[in-house]
């Protein structure tokens, strides 16, 4: 015969059940920041050169004419941080915002909002922790395709023209 657990039952143990909701709620909230972080990636290094790759295909289809009759100038340091911090912002939404509504799916609209801007608030230090060695990532990630567009422009101009 087993002895059944009857705490519940005993006077005192209304404020054990609000503390466990409370405790529920923090789990929740630590198992949701824990996806975010590493099941979906965000903030990983492979994430982070992904939105760096990303952001130098942008800077070479936007400036592609340029690269072409050579009068490309790489953006500066400021111009880089806006596109990489615009980059990681819809990174965020692509990735958290389904996430956050899958796992509060009664949420109205108006709670969804608030959710998801107390989820930027909580990882916008990580974004400023990030965002300048994903600039730099960036802009060295651009470096390196120009040179290799220029190398290959010049291979083509060599091949084409007299």
């Amino acid at each position: 015969m087993s002895v059944e657990n009857n705490d519940n039952l005993q006077p005192g143990n209304e404020n054990k059940e609000e503390a466990e909701a409370g405790s529920e709620e923090k789990v929740s909230e630590e198992v949701l920041s824990g996806k975010i972080v590493t099941y979906y990636g965000y903030f990983g290094e492979y994430s982070l050169k992904g939105i760096a790759k990303t952001c130098a295909k942008l800077v070479i289809s936007d400036c592609y004419r340029d690269l072409c009759f050579d009068n490309f100038e790489f953006p500066s340091e400021d111009e880089m941080r806006e596109l990489v911090l615009e980059e990681m912002r819809q990174h965020f939404d692509e990735k958290v915002v389904p996430l956050i509504e899958q796992t509060y799916p009664d949420f109205t609209d108006e709670e969804l909002d608030a959710e998801i801007g107390r989820l930027e608030k909580r990882y916008e230090k990580e974004h400023k922790e990030q965002l300048s060695s994903t600039v730099y990532t960036a802009m060295k990630e651009l470096r390196l395709r120009v040179r290799g567009l220029q190398k290959e422009l010049k291979s083509l101009k060599r091949k084409y023209t007299i």
